[in-house]
């Protein structure tokens, strides 16, 4: 995280700039076929400095959906001195225990959520770049991170278990294009794409083999299937076929009318659809599966 820390505060404290904005993300494929989002934004492009924003989403095939989101001013907002984990209000998300596990934390009348998620999985090199006049940092602390605590809201919900993705993506960049990200999971599969314009991070490890990633290439067909392929720096790709869970949440409907359109003039793109996949690995003369899970933000 101090890697981290660095490049995005190249030529000042990173919350110097206007477009200045940071994220901490986990994505949970549950063991019941559900999906949990959880995510804490931070940045610049509202009337006050430092706002910051926290989601967690819950899609179950046996419930509806649990979507609990809680909003606050800078006075609200506290970041670690090593910005691997943010509090927003009451919520939390982040690497606040000892040691490198993230925890959830919602405590609400709305909604409670207890959710610790132990490291895991191979740790990716850091995607940074520059886009245009500013600079964008994607990290993935945990990519196969063993999930488990509670997420209530009323009678609904109850226990959850799965596999996590950790990420934490920051910087002042104005992005030109959408965020295309795609990750495959299971108790020996760990693999991961998330781009946005020219900075891409990615990983692949099935079993205890590490593969080259970089050809790594991302598509969506119309009907919301998707395919990963690493060939042919590697003898491996991934068909996606979405699910029931998942749905699309908009990150700019808090703000006011002046509020959103600076987030757009920004490159601020924030409709977000996520959705739980089956995930079919052909890796050179075999055919494993995992849980998949596919991000969009447009």
């Amino acid at each position: 995280m101090l890697m981290f820390l660095a490049l995005i505060a190249c030529g000042g404290p990173p919350s110097d700039s206007l477009l200045w904005r940071e994220s901490w993300e986990v994505l949970i494929s549950t063991q019941n076929g559900g999906l949990v989002d959880g995510r804490a934004a931070v940045g610049n492009t509202g009337l006050l400095r430092g706002q910051g924003r926290l989601h967690l989403d819950s899609w179950s095939p046996a419930e509806s959906p649990m979507l609990y989101g809680i909003y606050g001013g800078p006075e609200d907002v506290d970041i670690s001195a090593s910005r691997d984990a943010v509090r927003v209000g009451s919520a939390l998300i982040g690497r606040f225990e000892p040691g490198d596990n993230w925890t959830i934390r919602v405590s609400s009348e709305a909604a409670n959520a207890i959710l610790h998620i132990d490291p895991g999985g191979p740790r990716p090199p850091i995607a940074t770049g520059r886009i245009g006049a500013g600079q964008w940092t994607v990290t993935a602390p945990i990519t196969q991170g063993r999930v488990h605590g509670w997420y209530t809201a009323g009678k609904r919900g109850g226990l959850v278990k799965g596999l996590a993705i950790a990420l934490h993506r920051g910087g002042d960049a104005r992005a030109q294009g959408p965020r295309r990200a795609a990750f495959a999971l299971s108790q020996t599969i760990s693999i991961g794409f998330d781009q946005q314009d020219e900075v891409a991070l990615r990983w692949a490890r099935v079993g205890d083999r590490d593969f080259p990633v970089d050809d790594a290439r991302f598509s969506i067909s119309a009907d919301g299937s998707a395919r990963l392929d690493f060939r042919p720096s590697a003898d491996l790709w991934i068909a996606f076929e979405p699910t029931e869970a998942g749905g699309r949440q908009d990150g700019l409907e808090h703000l006011l009318g002046p509020e959103r359109w600076a987030a757009e003039l920004g490159g601020h793109r924030a409709l977000r659809t996520v959705r739980r996949a089956s995930a079919v690995i052909h890796l050179e003369d075999r055919i494993v599966r995992g849980s998949g899970i596919l991000l969009t933000v447009d």
